[in-house]
């Protein structure tokens, strides 16, 4: 029987009802109901799923330093988020869609926040920071909203916004938390407190979130932070009760092997060297070699004893060439070390130097590194300067004879460095060599040692042989007979004769014979030529020497904050070259870093007496008074009006007067400068054209922000013209 056609008419009009009724804008229960399913399995589910896979794989591929503070969570890294380029990218399109096409769905504040996730890890901060701020502020009511301020929270987090990070996590202690939201919220806010360097309070929430945390690697990982952390808050019992828990909490190999060395370093009354030893006889340690060095080198630092640290550290940095993260951070210690206590600042500058070349995205400080290293780049420069000037000029006070031994014997000793150096890096070389063709055949090294003991076994042996037997006899061909004492006669006369006269040449007279000097003398000769002999060339490298003390003073008082020495370096400054032009400016950064101390004022009354018109005495003086009075200005624009006045009617000795009174009365007035160059105008009508010059040239070293300062360039030029 056929279907009646008004059955098929009303299956027509269900599905355009459903069609055209199912708006992502309407409110009727049967839509909401439509787009709360759609979007919650075509969309938010989906998405989810591949968010938690990318964390996942992010978790699995980290690369934990654990040499340095082990971070709680692990820093956002755009470079480090590549490899799940394509997840992120999915979860932003599938999360957009219920934006786009489920307006009326309860979960749209979820998808929300799955963008804000997703654009975060990708390091677009920006946008995740509006995202997690729509959510607030539109779904206030949501239970998504915790969560999209916990990622306001990361975000400025990552940004070093911490006030604002701490305000944010202000306004989630107070909501309603679920148990999975409290333990993101916990480590977040640790995280936080960590990298803004307050660790008490970082271990103090960690030890909260442990017990929300499920036994497995990502406990163990925050087991070893909060040993790392009790560690920087001096409390090594707790630290090593947290080293014990990473052991029971499912670690991997790494975690495990440094939460042992960390535990060793922090057992009371105990000398763990025994127990670094086995470890570094332990085969599946090979690659670890560097950090149990490392921690041999904390041993010895945390007892005191920083000489006998620095050689496990270097040990430390030759087993760790593999890994830039780790070996960035051994080179780190040594140059802090290097810097304060042992203050080498050569050495420590290296370091730094090594540090940065390696770019290492794990040190949290690396700008404070990059602008120490800054500093001691200059601060070496003129280290350099002053030795070298300072050696020059003793070889320069030599008598010839002795010179030449003392450069010949220089020249000696630097070539046999040179040939030492040379031969343990081939050496070095030729071993890794060997060694990697025993590995690719399989075999090991120790199954061969009889083979190494023939010479032509060993590249390096060979290659030094061939050194030696050239230095010797020179380049010979490879014939019979190479060795004869008569070969030189018997083989070819002709040949000795070009020979014998190969190391003179006759003039063009024939009387004269010009010996060419040997390679040793002849660098003797270069070296000679930096050496000061004459009384110009010692009175520059004198000044060069000046000009270093003064500039390493300078970097003592503002770059390293070292007061005494910068003292001394001023004193020897000044003791060495008593008529120094920096004198002025030495008394003034002496009496700065001499504060609190009986010897400012010895600085401060040695500056008046000697420079009482200079630009430090009057900054002195600044620092004394107390601001000028409206009308206090006022009397002092007038003065300035009427000793100008005088000046244009050729009454110099009442301007001179004026503008004097002007100086001393309103001291700091906001026309000081123009009675300054006033005063000079005045010299010039009053004085010769010598004090003239030295006016201007006063005046623009005591006023060098001065908008006059370009004209009194100016009338300096003209008046050094005349």
């Amino acid at each position: 029987m056929p279907t009646p056609l008004y059955r098929y008419s009303f299956i027509a009009l269900f599905l355009l009802t459903g069609l055209f009724g199912c708006t992502q804008h309407s409110t009727a229960p049967a839509n909401v109901a439509f787009h709360n399913v759609t979007s919650k399995y075509n969309a938010l589910l989906q998405a989810r799923e591949i968010m938690g896979e990318a964390e996942k794989t992010l978790f699995a591929n980290r690369q934990d330093n654990y040499a340095i503070l082990l971070p709680v969570l692990m820093p956002i890294d755009s470079m480090e988020t590549k490899q799940v380029e394509k997840d992120l990218a999915a979860i932003i399109k599938k999360s957009s869609l219920v934006a786009e096409r489920h307006q009326n769905a309860k979960y749209l504040p979820d998808a929300y926040v799955l963008l804000g996730k997703a654009r975060l890890l990708q390091g677009d901060f920006k946008n995740a920071i509006e995202t997690f701020k729509y959510v607030n502020t539109n779904y206030p009511e949501s239970n998504a909203r915790p969560d999209a301020l916990i990622g306001l929270m990361r975000a400025y987090t990552e940004q070093d916004e911490y006030r604002s990070a701490l305000r944010v996590a202000e306004v989630v202690r107070n909501l309603p938390l679920s148990k999975e939201q409290t333990l993101t919220y916990y480590l977040t806010k640790a995280y936080l407190h960590e990298l803004n360097g307050e660790y008490a309070i970082a271990a103090a929430i960690l030890e909260e979130s442990l017990p929300l945390m499920k036994k497995n690697e990502k406990k163990a990982r925050v087991y070893y932070a909060l040993g790392q952390l009790y560690e920087l808050t001096s409390k090594p019992e707790k630290a090593l009760e947290k080293y014990a828990s990473v052991q029971r909490s499912r670690p991997n190999y790494d975690l495990s092997f440094y939460a042992r060395l960390n535990a060793l370093l922090n057992e009371p009354n105990t000398d763990p060297k025994v127990s670094f030893n086995k470890m570094l006889k332990d085969r599946k340690n090979a690659d670890l070699q560097d950090q149990i060095y490392f921690a041999m080198g904390s041993f010895e630092e945390r007892r005191g004893r920083i000489r006998e640290a620095l050689p496990f550290y270097k040990q430390a940095a030759s087993r760790a060439t593999e890994r830039p993260e780790q070996l960035s951070a051994i080179y780190l210690r040594i140059a802090d070390l290097s810097y304060e206590p042992l203050q080498e600042y050569e050495a420590a500058k290296m370091y730094y130097d090594s540090t940065i070349a390696l770019n290492p995205r794990s040190l949290p400080n690396l700008a404070q590194i990059t602008e120490k290293k800054k500093v001691l780049d200059a601060f070496v420069e003129h280290w350099k300067v002053i030795k070298t000037e300072d050696s020059l000029q003793r070889l320069a006070a030599m008598n010839p004879t002795q010179l030449d031994k003392y450069l010949e014997t220089y020249v000696k000793q630097k070539k046999e460095k040179e040939a030492r150096e040379k031969q343990i890096a081939e050496e070095k070389a030729a071993r890794a060599q060997q060694e990697q063709i025993l590995a690719s055949s399989g075999m090991q090294p120790d199954n061969v040692q009889a083979s190494n003991a023939w010479y032509f076994y060993n590249p390096a042996s060979v290659q030094r042989g061939r050194q030696e037997f050239q230095e010797k006899w020179g380049t010979r061909t490879l014939e019979d007979n190479w060795r004869r004492a008569t070969k030189e006669t018997s083989l070819n006369p002709e040949a000795v004769a070009a020979a014998r006269n190969a190391n003179s040449t006759q003039s063009g007279s024939g009387n004269v014979t010009e010996v060419k000097l040997s390679p040793l003398q002849q660098e003797v000769e270069t070296l000679k030529k930096t050496i000061p002999f004459g009384p110009d060339a010692l009175i520059e490298s004198k000044k060069k020497q000046e000009y270093a003390y003064y500039e390493l003073g300078k970097i003592y008082r503002l770059g390293l904050g070292e007061n005494d020495k910068a003292i001394a370096t001023f004193e020897k400054l000044l003791a060495l070259f008593p008529a120094t032009q920096y004198e002025a400016e030495t008394l003034y950064l002496s009496y700065l870093a001499s504060e609190g101390t009986p010897r400012q004022n010895e600085f401060k009354n040695r500056l008046f007496q000697k420079f009482p018109e200079s630009y430090y005495v009057r900054l002195i003086n600044r620092s004394s008074l107390t601001p000028l009075t409206a009308g206090a200005e006022a009397a002092a624009q007038n003065l300035y009006a009427q000793a100008y006045e005088a000046y244009q009617k050729g009454e110099y000795t009442n301007a001179l007067t004026q503008t004097e009174q002007g100086l001393k009365q309103y001291a700091g007035n906001a026309l000081e400068d123009k009675f300054a160059l006033l005063k000079t105008m005045l010299v010039a009508k009053t004085e010769n054209a010598e004090a003239y010059r030295k006016a201007l040239t006063v005046f623009i070293d005591n006023y060098p922000s001065s908008n006059l300062v370009n004209m009194a360039k100016e009338m300096l030029t003209a008046a050094k013209g005349k």
